[in-house]
């Protein structure tokens, strides 16, 4: 997987290490964790007919777990964003097994990626997956072909087999070439070959998902809808300014619903002041061991379940929460961190050092 390296983290589940980034996709605790506790549990869901927009949507972790755990019962809009189409193509046949932690435990080349931790029972069922095929086909067609990667021995064991044969009968039966009138058929035989029957609406149009190949800021501005949900899982603030800015947050702010959340892992001080800034109410996610673990925001202030205390408060106000600024949605990483080293620099508000040697007195 050019410019890809898979390891495994300490649910068992796949993240990808970026060498362009240097940096991994997935918090190193667990990559499936992550998804159901700062994307999926957090979100309180009252409505059947949902958008959700997934910004940066890497191997689809938070989608899927979304889907996984909310699909049954409902009609969901995916919009998928990122700059990477073989992410996409691969996002389906991820395994999200633990025992593969044993496989990396016999090979020292490899150990440095295994990221050891708490596992925790999430999981994806087959029938998203299988979803994801059938929108991935839809869309791209005879494109959608990543045997060069399925088919390495090396990646084989962080892939799931079972996908993989439905992938191959989608291609060898050839969905997009049947006639119309012999879909029925088709979908008949995958249904009763590779489906629970309890997964009926598999092939209705209940679920959908939508993939935009580009620069995320390029398409937040060409999107109109209101979405229920928006997962911003970008790489950090010193990776990826670009997608953390007032500019293109407040493109975010425009695309939420009234009753909409946006949820994001970071609890970054300067995060969580642009969130502000753009017009968010915004608070902390919780996990169940007490802990902070990402922020939650939204238009109503009745979806905030945890609100920041006075002295986080406080620290947005300090030179640490001043937000990174990309006018036109157009500007490079290198222009948008000097023109905020600049801002700090000139900036006549108290560090966060200080604040903090204060006890949280702003002076």
């Amino acid at each position: 997987m050019d410019g890809f390296k898979p390891y495994i983290t300490g649910d068992g589940s796949v993240g990808l290490y970026s060498d362009e980034f240097n940096d991994i996709y997935h918090s190193g605790y667990g990559a499936l964790s992550e998804a159901y506790e700062k994307f999926v549990f957090p979100v309180e869901i009252k409505k059947d007919n949902l958008n959700v927009l997934d910004v940066c949507f890497g191997l689809g972790y938070n989608s899927k777990a979304f889907l996984n755990y909310y699909g049954k019962n409902k009609k969901i809009n995916f919009d998928c964003l990122d700059i990477n189409k073989n992410l996409f193509f691969l996002s389906p046949f991820i395994k999200t097994n633990h025992k593969l932690k044993d496989y990396f435990r016999k090979d020292k080349n490899d150990s440095k990626y295994v990221r050891l931790g708490k596992y925790k029972k999430y999981k994806i069922e087959d029938w998203v997956n299988q979803i994801l095929i059938k929108n991935l086909y839809q869309e791209f067609g005879d494109d959608f072909l990543v045997k060069n990667f399925l088919g390495e021995k090396k990646f084989r064991p962080f892939f799931e087999p079972r996908i993989i044969k439905f992938d191959k009968f989608y291609q060898k039966r050839g969905y997009k070439t049947t006639k119309t009138q012999n879909k029925p058929v088709f979908l008949h035989n995958i249904y009763y070959q590779y489906l629970s029957k309890r997964y009926k609406y598999l092939f209705s149009n209940d679920i959908k998902f939508n993939f935009y190949i580009d620069d995320a800021r390029k398409t937040v501005k060409t999107l109109d809808k209101e979405y229920d949900v928006i997962f911003l899982d970008a790489f950090t603030t010193s990776k990826c300014p670009q997608l953390w800015s007032l500019d293109f947050i407040k493109e975010l702010y425009r695309l939420t619903a009234p009753e909409g959340v946006l949820l994001t892992y970071s609890n970054s001080v300067l995060v969580r002041n642009t969130m502000i800034e753009s017009g968010y109410f915004t608070g902390k996610i919780i996990n169940e061991d007490n802990k902070q673990i990402g922020t939650i925001c939204s238009k109503s202030k009745s979806k905030i379940k945890y609100h920041l205390d006075d002295y986080e408060t406080g620290l947005l106000k300090t030179r640490a929460g001043i937000p990174y600024r990309d006018e036109n949605l157009s500007q490079t990483s290198s222009v948008i961190f000097h023109n905020r080293e600049l801002e700090v620099e000139n900036s006549n508000l108290i560090s966060s050092s200080r604040y903090i040697k204060n006890k949280g007195v702003l002076k």
